[in-house]
């Protein structure tokens, strides 16, 4: 994506500073600085130590890594790789791909993306697009199916023709290049890259106006839908595992924000936090209603957190940090490890506690509902919906088949409205069948749900 480079050239003064507004939902603080970063690094959490940046100057490929959550950076080996890279994905503390943008600058050409093992002595290229237009946007894989990843690339030969994807379904043992056809367009986005597992992943567009490219299917078809967000670019894609509701942001949509409740098949727009501006990057926590969206202005931080997949939205303090270019967020257990990357280098670091209930929607249902869980089977993680009407306590208990109490998921007072419950299943549980049971006022019911490990 060629105009993201040029849209952050003259942006951005580094100011180490810690700011706390009063108005602030968390705090955002300083993790360290990755020399050399270029102008539009990207970045990749593993775990919470284990932490990727890559970027580096024209033509100047620069992958810095950390092992001890953000407080010393070094850059690994890079002789291998010809071109400054414009994505990663970490796999662990010495494995990650990174691609390029085929050309010096991102110019397009044969784009590669890569692979290493030894933390950078050595690289493998894994993919090329072939042309003299390709440039690798992600490398992204499912964190519900971690099986599955997706490296995608403008069309290779030019605007209008076919998008390019290289698919894994082994973890990254092989790869098969693919392609998503039909769409006019010069380019798409770097790194609004979205994969939720082997059937539902897509890509933001270079059009105005902005859209999202996807399919639902596996590959088997693909469509466009346009977001209706301003803009120019569609520079953020985020879904919950559910791959009904959904977020999109252009380059200059912010305040403004697309959302859907159908797969991606129409949006309507929801008013984010005023004054924050510029290229938006979003981000969804998977078995969670909770998302993070980046900007890059804002007056008291340029973070903002909905817990109601986007209905909401409150600021969060940045540490007096601007002109973000990308972030990632891994879950580990009930904690999420955040960490985003600036136009200078300065990477920011987050740690919150996910609490075991998120409300969906505030509006009244017509009356009671437990859902199924999903994804079903599971390992080791899954989310549960319910609603209720009216204001009151609400139980929610997860129970062996011999009907012992395994895990307490809701045991609080809640408005009425829909709720999201995620259960992550402790180590000492087997695989096998096990229940969930919900019970306010006078309404109970009871379903299934399997772990498979």
């Amino acid at each position: 994506m060629k105009n993201f480079k040029q849209f952050f050239t003259s942006l951005f003064i580094l100011a180490l500073a810690l700011s706390i507004n009063s108005d602030v939902y968390s705090q955002w603080t300083l993790a360290g600085l990755v020399t050399n970063a270029g102008t539009s690094p990207s970045i990749s959490v593993v775990d919470q130590n284990i932490v990727w940046v890559a970027g580096g100057p024209t033509g100047t490929p620069v992958v810095s890594r950390s092992t001890n959550a953000g407080a010393n950076w070094t850059n690994v080996p890079t002789s291998q790789l010809p071109l400054e890279v414009y994505c990663v994905w970490g796999i662990d503390a010495n494995t990650c791909y990174v691609g390029n943008g085929g050309a010096a600058g991102g110019a397009g050409g044969n784009a590669q993306y890569y692979k290493t093992t030894d933390a950078g002595v050595t690289w493998t290229v894994v993919g090329s697009t072939g042309g003299s237009a390709g440039f690798f946007n992600g490398v992204v894989f499912s964190k519900t199916m971690p099986s599955f990843g997706v490296a995608q690339s403008d069309p290779p030969t030019g605007a209008g023709q076919s998008y390019y994807l290289g698919i894994t379904t082994d973890g990254g043992l092989t790869w098969t290049p693919t392609t998503a056809t039909g769409f006019a367009g010069t380019a798409s986005a770097q790194n609004s890259i979205v994969v939720i597992d082997n059937m539902f992943y897509g890509f933001g567009s270079n059009t105005t106006p902005p859209a999202f490219i996807y399919t639902s299917n596996g590959g088997t078809s693909w469509q466009k839908s346009n977001t209706g967000a301003p803009g120019n670019f569609t520079s953020g894609v985020a879904f919950s595992d559910d791959k009904m509701h959904g977020l999109v942001s252009s380059s200059t949509s912010l305040p403004t924000i697309a959302r859907t409740t159908n797969g991606g098949v129409s949006f309507t727009n929801v008013t984010g936090v005023a004054g924050l501006t510029g290229y938006s990057t979003i981000k969804w926590i998977e078995g969670t209603n909770t998302v993070y969206t980046s900007s890059a202005i804002g007056a008291s931080g340029v973070v903002q957190k909905s817990t109601n997949g986007g209905l909401n939205w409150t600021v969060m303090s940045t540490s007096s940090l601007t002109g973000i270019t990308h972030m990632e967020f891994r879950r580990v257990g009930n904690t999420v490890y955040g960490f985003a990357v600036t136009a200078n280098g300065a990477v920011l670091k987050l740690v919150e506690t996910i609490t075991g209930v998120n409300n969906i929607s505030s509006s009244v249902p017509d009356g009671y509902s437990l859902d199924q869980n999903f994804p079903n089977p599971f390992n080791p993680s899954t989310t549960i919906n319910f609603s209720i009407p009216v204001t009151g306590k609400v139980n929610l208990t997860v129970y062996n088949s011999l009907g012992k109490e395994v895990a307490t998921l809701v045991n609080e007072n809640l408005a009425a409205g829909s709720y999201s419950s995620e259960f992550t299943a402790a180590s000492d549980l087997t695989s096998g069948i096990y229940f969930y049971t919900i019970t306010s006022g006078n309404f109970s019911d009871t379903k299934k749900l399997m772990l498979v490990k």
